[in-house]
């Protein structure tokens, strides 16, 4: 299926239409959309809440009193939990938050996603191949020709390291490589603007 879009020439310094290769989706299924999200962003985690047990805080390992005989309970170490400086029982650590999701669902909800975008006219792409040199200035220009205001992610492929200079000191801005796009990637943003090179390894032009 063929479809147009918005493409920003740097060449030329002016917005056409043009033509790529890409399967719209009509139907979009909400089920599978939370359900990849949910799984990106449990991924997303870090497991940095971590506290230490009796068996691995510093200390004496000598019994602190006698058994029998002080009139007080008995206790075999003061790094016991109920004591100051002691362990902690049954705190937060060591677990690993990931979740697997196949790879056919990853990919038919990107493409929901990414056709969301499409149908939403929220979805644009730049020619950078006659850019030689990083410019923020090239990179406002852009998004205010594609009348962005909002959040937008920006997806980059190969060879486009100076895109890349020129998009990532923009205000609320996300710099992705279209290698690693997800679905979360896309739905949590406004807008997308895509390098002529990511879209093209989208559509399967490149690989």
């Amino acid at each position: 299926m063929s479809i147009k879009l918005d493409t920003y020439n740097t060449a030329d310094n002016k917005v056409t239409k043009s033509q790529f290769n890409f399967e719209v989706i009509e139907d979009i299924n909400i089920g599978l959309l939370h359900q990849v999200v949910k799984s990106n962003r449990t991924n997303y985690r870090n497991n940095t809440a971590s506290v230490k047990t009796r068996s691995q805080v510093s200390g004496t390992g000598a019994k602190p009193w006698a058994q029998k005989g002080t009139g007080r309970a008995r206790q075999g170490s003061l790094r016991s939990p109920q004591f100051v400086g002691g362990g902690i029982a049954h705190g937060p650590g060591g677990r690993v938050y990931l979740d697997r999701t196949p790879k056919k669902m990853k990919k038919k909800s990107l493409n929901m996603a990414i056709s969301q975008r499409i149908k939403e006219e929220a979805l644009f792409v730049i020619d950078g191949q006659s850019v030689d040199v990083p410019s923020t200035k090239l990179a406002s220009t852009v998004l205010s020709e594609f009348n962005i205001e909002r959040s937008f992610i920006f997806v980059y492929g190969e060879g486009d390291d100076n895109l890349i200079k020129s998009f990532r000191n923009l205000k609320n801005s996300r710099i992705v490589s279209v290698k690693k796009l997800s679905t979360y990637d896309v739905v949590s943003t406004d807008n997308a603007v895509l390098s002529k090179n990511a879209m093209d390894y989208l559509t399967g032009e490149v690989k």
